[in-house]
């Protein structure tokens, strides 16, 4: 039985199409895994689905009793609340049901006796609707799924602020999965998860008796998790009966007849065009060339098939750089309290590092301490006078409203408009991408677009922390080239090990706080 039907639909931003009459439905208990290269507008179909965005045409039709879950990993939050009030607020009106009946219960103590059966089946019915709604298993349940996506259960009561984008990324995950809707839209789930945390969801998702649709990267996951792939390719969804294994052998045999139809039709178009501007003008041929238009309007064009952009990255170096650039002796980091033992490290010259450990240990908040951007709570930071920071954060620093163009123009003024574009398209964003809102752009363009403006930087020391999120196998491979070219050192964090593996590196493991 469906549980959406999409029908016709067709979607673009300025005057490209990314959507040629798509059709699509879901089944109550589809697994689906939705897949395509960067740009192609997965990240818009699962905007269009759950009614962030509406389509230029066609129709999205949701069966009216399901509930759909969408994870929106940039979801704006009430920073100063805790995890666990965040969390538990999924279970906010079952609060408030336990919070009646226990006023009906205490209200016997004061109440006629003529009432006291009437009462006490009043609060017998909540009492019975709390157990039929799992309320008190609520506790076992949120703990799991803490565990199991490596939420750290002794910081359940600091606020969200003293947290990473990652780690929110995570409590975000979590309470979507607490509220355990009828449809799952999951747009790159696994971004901040650690391999141990990527299995735990994906024996959960395996497990899910409902439907889901998931956007993600990680291949392996994809193949897990999925009984049925659906291909975003050349403007249209087809839907391969397997996982992802499946869809590559069957994507290759497919894409090959494609091809081959789309070349036949090319070669039709062409030799009806020539006809009709031959025979349009002549009174014994234009009734012949008017039909030949008529029917060249309505047929069906086929879109070339997709393919990669090239990308490109490069990180040009300032100058020489000391030998032990930064020196960390016994740091102590963290917000209103430690949150990790003093931390001892140094970084050398002509190396790059890894710092490693399970996420939410606290990645993130060395390298801002490091930075400057978060006091220390105790110890020193030695930083060379000759060190040229360049940082790419976990998380975006820019209005979401602004365009590539404004984001690379915004430092660099006095760039010509056509060097402007020449930047942004050595990373792939190219055409009207140049001029759409950050927001409009998949993540993986904005994770280009972030990258594309460090290039114009020189620097000595870079800093990158989870760099390639977001990013299709093509812009991964770019930026590990960029990163072996580099002449200065790098301090990276990443939970990507096949990322990690592309390049020489020395581990800073932060669990154990030592060198390897």
């Amino acid at each position: 039985m469906s549980v959406l039907e999409v029908k016709n639909l067709k979607f673009k931003y300025s005057d490209v199409d990314l959507f040629n009459s798509v059709n699509f439905k879901l089944e109550k208990t589809d697994h689906i895994g939705l897949v395509g290269l960067n740009g192609v507008g997965k990240s818009t179909f699962l905007n269009l689905l759950s009614k962030n965005i509406k389509p230029d045409m066609g129709e999205i039709m949701w069966d009216k009793n399901v509930k759909v879950g969408y994870l929106d990993q940039q979801a704006k939050l009430d920073k100063n609340q805790t995890i666990l009030t965040y969390l538990y607020d999924v279970f906010s009106d079952l609060f408030k049901k336990e919070e009646k009946m226990e006023q009906l219960y205490a209200s016997m103590a004061t109440i006629d006796e003529k009432d006291y059966d009437r009462v006490l089946n009043m609060a017998g019915k909540i009492g019975e609707e709390l157990e039929e709604k799992g309320f008190y298993a609520f506790k076992s349940k949120v703990g799991n799924i803490i565990n199991g996506l490596g939420i750290d259960d002794s910081r359940l009561n600091d606020p969200l602020t003293n947290f990473s984008g990652g780690q929110r990324a995570k409590i975000i995950l979590g309470k979507l999965l607490l509220e355990e809707p009828d449809i799952l839209i999951m747009d790159e789930p696994t971004n901040f998860l650690d391999v141990n945390h990527v299995e735990w969801l994906t024996k959960y998702l395996k497990a899910y008796p409902k439907a889901f649709i998931v956007v993600s990267h990680d291949k392996d996951f994809i193949n897990d998790i999925s009984i049925n792939i659906c291909a975003l390719e050349n403007k249209e969804i087809t839907r391969y009966k397997g996982n992802y294994d499946y869809y590559i052998k069957e994507r290759d045999i497919r894409m090959e007849t494609y091809q081959k139809t789309y070349i036949n039709q090319q070669k039709q178009i062409k030799k009806t065009e020539e006809f009709i501007n031959k025979n349009i003008v002549r009174a014994s041929t234009t009734k012949r060339a008017q039909s030949r238009r008529k029917m060249l309007s309505k047929m069906e064009i086929l879109a070339p098939i997709t393919t990669s952009r090239k990308v490109y990255f490069n990180f040009p170096f300032s100058r020489f750089i000391s030998d032990t650039p930064i020196e960390v002796k016994d740091l102590v980091v963290g917000y209103d309290k430690p949150i990790l033992n003093p931390i001892n490290f140094s970084l050398k010259k002509d190396e790059t590092f890894a710092l490693v450990g399970k996420n939410g240990i606290g990645k993130s908040t060395i390298i801002k301490t490091i930075l400057g951007e978060i006091d220390k709570l105790g110890g020193e930071v030695k930083i060379s006078s000759n060190v040229d920071f360049l940082y790419f954060s976990q998380d975006s620093e820019y209005d979401s409203e602004l365009t590539p163009f404004q984001i690379i123009k915004e430092d660099f003024y006095d760039l010509e408009n056509k060097d402007v574009r020449s930047i942004l398209a050595k990373v792939g964003i190219v055409g009207d991408m140049v001029n759409k809102k950050m927001c409009e752009l998949s993540g993986g363009e904005q994770t280009r677009v972030r990258l594309a403006r460090l290039t114009m930087f020189k620097s000595n020391l870079l800093i990158l922390d989870e760099p390639s999120n977001n990013l299709d196998k093509e812009a991964k491979l770019a930026l590990t080239d960029a990163i072996n070219r580099y002449e200065g050192v790098i301090l990276l964090v990443s939970h990507e090990r096949d990322f990690l593996n592309g390049f020489p590196h020395r581990v800073i493991d932060v669990e154990n706080l030592s060198m390897k």
